[in-house]
């Protein structure tokens, strides 16, 4: 056998002429006889209990067991996803431009609270902004957005304690505001080709205030279900599309 007793010199070269000598008795015996356990029918059917398993499927879901991958053509619409509704936008839209119609499915109180989108009165802000500014006028998007936010609030206040049935909601409050400033929005598109500061320009001034006031209490009085109070309603309309108008005058 070799050498290991001196442990100090790991790194020493090993020992010539040594003989290494293996004993082969602890490997097993020649002729050596296997014997090899059997299994019962028991012991055969406890392995049948577990179920086989199938191999993994890339296109399924390991959580609900469905497709994971779809195609492009089963996915909605860009614009259902954002939650604008360009027919119900189209339909609100011509509900102001005839205000004066009570016969229609935006007469509906439930239809105002459960569909107040607020796409469309965006959008006329918006509108009515880049207007104020083609116009050359120093009031534009901070105002107007400024003073739409305060008026929807006030409003909002104000409809809570004429209304005793409390269904009234600050984003149905916004929506109803937002879609009647459409007058005001085509006085702003006409003041940038023309001067509103006229008799003319007064005029029109005042039938696109007058317009937007009755379309928004008729509205208000669809949504809270009082009609009694359309006057009270329709003063503060009044003089927020005043202001608005003002703005777009001067």
């Amino acid at each position: 056998m070799s050498d290991y007793s001196n442990q100090d010199n790991f790194w020493a070269p090993p020992p010539q002429n040594v003989q290494y000598n293996f004993d082969n008795t602890s490997f097993g015996q020649p002729n050596q006889q296997f014997e090899f356990a059997n299994y019962t029918d028991s012991q055969a059917n406890d392995y049948e209990s577990y179920p086989p398993q199938d191999f993994y499927n890339p296109n399924q879901s390991p959580y609900t067991g469905t497709a994971a991958f779809t195609d492009e053509e089963d996915e909605p619409p860009l614009l259902e996803e954002l939650g604008i509704d360009p027919d119900r936008i189209l339909q609100k839209t011509l509900a102001v431009l005839n205000p004066f119609h009570r016969h229609g499915q935006t007469d509906d109180a439930n239809y105002l609270l459960q569909d107040s989108d607020l796409a469309g009165p965006l959008a006329f802000c918006l509108t009515l902004a880049a207007f104020l500014l083609l116009a050359g006028s120093k009031a534009h998007f901070g105002y107007v957005y400024g003073l739409a936010a305060t008026s929807c609030i006030l409003m909002f206040i104000l409809h809570s304690l004429m209304t005793s049935s409390g269904n009234v909601t600050l984003v149905s409050v916004a929506s109803v505001l937002g879609y009647c400033i459409l007058p005001v929005v085509a006085l702003a598109g006409l003041g940038i080709f023309t001067s509103l500061q006229n008799t003319g320009g007064m005029l029109l001034s005042g039938f696109a205030v007058l317009w937007a006031t009755t379309s928004a209490s008729r509205l208000f009085c669809a949504m809270s279900g009082e009609e009694k109070q359309r006057l009270l309603i329709a003063y503060p309309c009044l003089l927020l599309y005043g202001v608005f108008t003002l703005i777009v005058i001067f």
